[in-house]
């Protein structure tokens, strides 16, 4: 994914220059390798614990042909491998976690919280300062150097379109006055279309029986107490990384496979009918050709932009996502996941033609919350910041977040997304490269 992002003409921006940052971000459980780091602030962990089934995931992936792959982060992505988060002793490793509240104590970090940007400042071509409204006041913050916007795919555009920087005329249309004609902004707009599967167990296995509401209380305690148990999992047991035809030089199918239902929820016994317990897996494409944008709604902040995914635009999204779904009924119609399920729930096993399936997803797939592309980074003139991340036609203004990315990537975009800030600290420093 990376090399195609250093062929569009993004120096710096290959696999070999973005590792640098992948590594230097993590501490991974597997400790230093050469695709991993061992002494960054993000923790990445293994989920375990029998409650995840996965012995029984992965038997049923062999048998299926998949191959087991014990670092899907390693050198091979295809096969099934056990899930691994950015969690730490129980602990999500969030980048707040990792690195704001390493940094709070600084003498030149302010945090404003309960603020909303307004706008950003533009003055003879250069980026200023930022317009920001707290409480029912507008407060103004002038920057010295650089502005660094990470808003996101959705907010990043959201606030370069209401400071005037987008297409002229549709801001022109919301009563803004435009700053800088910049057509990209809000377009490319990409995400991991998603269909959930699920089936009825016969049994009690998985995580379910952890909702009855008198063992989620001694689990949560559990939690409190020593960051163990099931509350200290993520919920999803394997990742799947698999090829929908053959052929294809990285896999095009992710399914993320889970002990429990999506929809599980407390139960209280006497109270309630004890709920079936469940597996489902969510099954995902990874490499969609549809487009979508973001468009200012109102020229007042507050309002929410307009979002449009345009999920399955281009037809062939909608049959990989087809072939995806019967590859996913495959793995889970293997001993000894067969004998351990009592019926399919998610399509449902009366959905057998293309036609069925195809209607199933339109009416139910959503995307994987994995935005990216509406500040589309490149080298041609459609493209909204160069490859050191600075906003083309805008001096001191720089987006660092998944709004940057000129492609999706293959996978889940929390991690690539700490790496680009990794990478535009070095940037905005002037190194090259990480040692």
């Amino acid at each position: 994914d990376y090399d195609d992002w250093a062929a569009l003409g993004l120096e710096g921006w290959g696999f070999d220059e973005v590792l640098t940052y992948f590594k230097r971000l993590e501490t991974s459980w597997r400790g230093e390798g050469p695709f991993h780091g061992g002494s960054g602030p993000v923790r990445i962990s293994r989920m375990t614990g029998p409650d995840l089934l996965w012995d029984q995931l992965r038997a049923a992936a062999e048998a299926a042909g998949i191959p087991h792959n014990d670092d899907a982060n390693g050198a091979v992505q295809d096969g099934i491998s056990p899930m691994e988060s950015n969690v730490g002793d129980g602990l999500r490793s969030s980048t707040a976690r990792a690195y704001l509240r390493h940094a709070m104590a600084r003498p030149n970090l302010d945090i404003v919280t309960g603020a909303l940007a307004r706008r950003i400042l533009v003055s003879g071509g250069r980026a200023t300062g930022v317009e920001y409204l707290r409480g029912s006041r507008i407060r103004t913050v002038q920057a010295d150097r650089e502005i660094v916007l990470c808003g996101g795919a959705y907010g990043s555009p959201q606030l370069l379109m209401l400071s005037g920087i987008g297409a002229a005329d549709e801001l022109s249309a919301l009563g803004i006055a435009p700053v800088h004609d910049l057509p990209g902004v809000g377009r490319d707009l990409a995400d991991h279309p998603n269909i959930i599967n699920e089936y009825a167990l016969a049994g009690d296995e998985g995580l379910t029986r952890h909702l009855r509401a008198d063992r989620a209380a001694f689990a949560a305690l559990r939690w409190f107490a020593s960051h163990t148990g099931p509350f200290a999992y993520t919920g999803t047991a394997a990742n799947v990384f698999a090829g929908s035809v053959d052929g294809l030089d990285r896999p095009d199918i992710q399914m993320m496979c889970l002990p429990i239902s999506g929809q599980a929820k407390l139960w209280w016994p006497g109270l309630q009918r004890k709920p079936v317990s469940k597996l489902s897996v969510r099954t995902g494409f990874l490499q969609p050709r549809s487009r979508g944008w973001v468009k200012l709604r109102s020229a007042d902040p507050r309002d929410a932009p307009r979002i449009f995914n345009n999920m399955f635009a281009e037809p062939g999204d909608l049959d990989a996502m087809v072939r995806a779904l019967r590859l996913s009924r495959s793995i889970y119609a293997q001993s000894p996941l067969r004998e351990m399920i009592d019926r399919e729930c998610l399509p449902g096993a009366g959905l057998q033609s293309d036609a069925d399936l195809e209607a199933h997803i339109r009416a139910n797939a959503t995307h994987r919350s994995h935005p990216v592309g509406t500040c589309r980074m490149g080298a041609d003139d459609a493209a909204v910041v160069d490859a050191e991340l600075r906003l083309r036609g805008i001096a001191g203004l720089r987006i660092a977040d998944a709004s940057i990315m000129p492609s999706i990537v293959g996978g889940n975009t929390n991690l690539p997304v700490m790496m680009i800030g990794e990478k535009a600290a070095d940037l905005i420093r002037g190194v090259a490269s990480a040692p």
